[in-house]
């Protein structure tokens, strides 16, 4: 059976603009889409202000429904539904998505200076959720170039799988290149390795020993993959400023995330590229984060 893609939807056009992404790479996978929708009656105060239960729940419903529609009449061959549960938003999707192949959210939109605004929803989805997370900047997503790269950001080799694993079956489903990218730097008294420096010695400096390193963790994915066509990025350039400028010419920016359980934090790399790279995101869980958090 496949696993589904999952869009959170909130009634916002950016979530809408998220489900209609998601609808694509429905299509693209042949797997069936959900539509879904946390809802938790107001209480308190705030009850008093939203009225009556019952009409705050049609009000859910309406949102929902409207989302369906919407889905249903723009991407008629795909298999869509939806559902409204009572539960917190973000833990009724952290919870779906141990069985999903994706997460997609759309991000709210301050302004063009300060870049996505996820808000408490969007972090704890990102930090916690076992699957990928796939975050659409409002507005912008229409706005790709059709033909653009999939941009992956390669980490080490022991985080590198879940990343080129997402990264190549992306490029395969649209029929566009990869570009796998490493970024390097010089090393400091404190982060000196003997070892590195040997085969920087043997390899003619440290920019081929990246570039060697990451042509192997590339090689049994070409493999699998021959119809991908990949171009090896290796920059010497912090990692994020790297993601960010490629990501401008993109048409889907890959990172692997590492968080800490329970943490909201998802690794200053992938922090920096939420809030500055112009393109959709698709946010890697390592697979030992998934296990901690199950």
């Amino acid at each position: 059976m496949q696993r589904p893609i999952i869009a959170g939807v909130d009634g916002s056009s950016d979530s809408l603009i998220a489900a209609g992404w998601a609808a694509g790479e429905a299509r693209r996978h042949g797997a069936p889409l959900v539509l879904l929708h946390g809802h938790v009656p107001q209480a308190g105060f705030y009850r008093v202000l939203a009225g009556d239960i019952e009409h705050e729940r049609r009000a859910a419903r309406q949102l929902l429904d409207d989302a369906l529609a919407w889905v249903r009449e723009h991407f008629e061959d795909v298999e869509v539904s939806a559902d409204l549960v009572v539960k917190p938003e973000a833990e009724l999707l952290v919870e779906r998505g141990r069985n999903a192949r994706m997460i997609v959210l759309g991000s709210r939109r301050p302004g063009p200076v300060t870049g996505f605004f996820l808000g408490s929803v969007g972090l704890r989805v990102l930090s916690r959720a076992a699957c990928p997370v796939v975050m659409i900047r409002g507005g912008s997503a229409g706005r790709r170039p059709r033909d653009g790269e999939i941009v992956a950001g390669v980490p080490r080799e022991e985080e590198a799988e879940a990343v080129l694993d997402f990264a190549f079956r992306a490029a395969a489903a649209r029929g566009v290149p990869l570009r796998a990218a490493r970024a390097w730097s010089l090393p400091t008294m404190f982060t000196h390795e003997p070892e590195l420096s040997r085969r920087a010695n043997e390899h003619g400096g440290l920019e081929e020993v990246h570039r060697h390193d990451l042509a192997n963790l590339l090689a049994p994915w070409r493999e699998r993959h021959p119809q991908v066509t990949v171009v090896e990025h290796v920059e010497p350039s912090p990692t994020a400023e790297m993601l960010v400028s490629l990501a401008a010419s993109a048409q889907l920016l890959v990172v692997g995330r590492r968080a800490e359980p329970r943490s909201r934090y998802v690794g200053h790399v992938a922090h920096a590229t939420l809030h500055f790279a112009d393109a959709p995101i698709a946010l890697i869980p390592h697979p030992l984060d998934a296990a901690a958090d199950g």
